[in-house]
């Protein structure tokens, strides 16, 4: 494998994209520089040491004209979702590798034609869906492997964003998008269940409500509270559920297995094991750095090692069908079979 030193762009210098250009300057500098970025708003603010660290910064108006720029070979999409397949495309056709943050697209018309698209032209490609590389993810993950807690049987997941995320983000962001943050937060959830079980959510159940955060108190916006069930195709039960009222922002995880249970919250570097008939065992993970707990780091190390490889095949791509299918079934507040719909886009 051939070790470039990258030039990045990154289509979408809000939060996101902000955080993803510190990851890169001040935790991956050996891999390679944010070079330019594009953004609509003219009046965007850009802390003074994150443009210090990124010296030469160009900014684009459009990003037509960042895909131009011949120095730029990787671009990471954080722009709004319905702008995501049109933009990955687009990149792709130019020639860049293209990592797209969650959610891949905002409806399933749009996943199924960047589905299409990946399979069916060389491309590097990448879902930027964090939460398997956290710390705690990957531990869990490594447990489930060396079977630990037996044949997994069920997996319970419970999302709450706090009442601080919830009325600042949900009436700023989503105000307007009953999806906006099932969609946005439960992409992330539902993907780390599947990769837990190795499957894909073969039928859905759910429910999904607005109660908290509404403009002048009466009229909804998005969703904020959402309930999951539904079976994997491997036979595995799950559930999923999503809140905005606590006290801190939360993701904690429970996996029953044949020989016990696994408990964690995916924020911190705590896990329980309870085993039938022995002690409790608590783990203690050391501290990782950066943000999302270094899940960051670790996804984007993994995603440009894929691109050095020259591969020109696009990386789980599975991902960009199932990653939201789950949470769009939820919307629809009926059973829903999506083993059907990801079996008929798979290839």
């Amino acid at each position: 494998m051939n070790q470039t030193y990258h030039h990045i762009g990154i289509i979408g210098f809000g939060a996101r994209g902000q955080q993803l250009a510190k990851m890169v300057v001040t935790q991956l500098p050996a891999y390679g520089k944010v070079t330019a970025y594009a953004d609509t708003d003219d009046n965007l603010v850009i802390p003074a040491d994150l443009y210090h660290n990124c010296h030469g910064l160009k900014r684009y108006g459009n990003y037509l004209d960042l895909l131009k720029d011949p120095e730029i070979d990787t671009v990471i999409i954080t722009t709004y979702p319905e702008t995501h397949a049109e933009i990955s495309i687009t990149a792709m056709e130019a020639g860049k590798a293209v990592l797209c943050d969650k959610p891949v697209t905002c409806d399933l018309e749009d996943s199924a034609k960047l589905y299409n698209y990946v399979k069916t032209h060389p491309c590097q490609f990448a879902v930027g869906l964090n939460l398997p590389f956290y710390p705690s993810s990957r531990k869990i993950k490594e447990l489930i492997r060396n079977d630990t807690i037996g044949k997994l049987l069920c997996i319970r997941g419970m999302c709450d964003v706090g009442a601080d995320f919830g009325e600042s983000v949900i009436m700023r962001k989503f105000a307007g998008q009953p999806e906006g943050l099932v969609l946005g937060k439960l992409t992330h959830d539902t993907d780390l269940i599947q990769h837990f079980a190795d499957s894909y959510a073969e039928e859905v159940t759910g429910h999904t409500a607005n109660f908290l955060w509404k403009r002048h108190g009466d009229m909804a916006g998005s969703h904020d509270t959402a309930v999951i069930a539904g079976v994997m195709n491997n036979g595995i039960l799950f559930s999923q559920s999503l809140t905005s009222c606590g006290a801190t922002y939360g993701r904690v995880i429970e996996l029953w297995g044949a020989k016990g249970v696994i408990r964690a919250d995916i924020n911190s570097e705590t896990i329980t094991i309870a085993l039938h008939g022995e002690p409790e065992q608590t783990l203690q993970l050391p501290p990782k750095p950066g943000s999302h707990r270094g899940g960051d780091k670790v996804m984007f190390a993994e995603f440009l090692d894929y691109v050095d490889s020259g591969v020109k095949t696009p990386l789980r791509p599975e991902r960009i069908l199932s990653s939201i299918m789950i949470p769009l079934a939820a919307m629809q507040q009926k059973t829903v079979e999506t083993g059907k719909w990801f079996r008929s886009h798979v290839r």
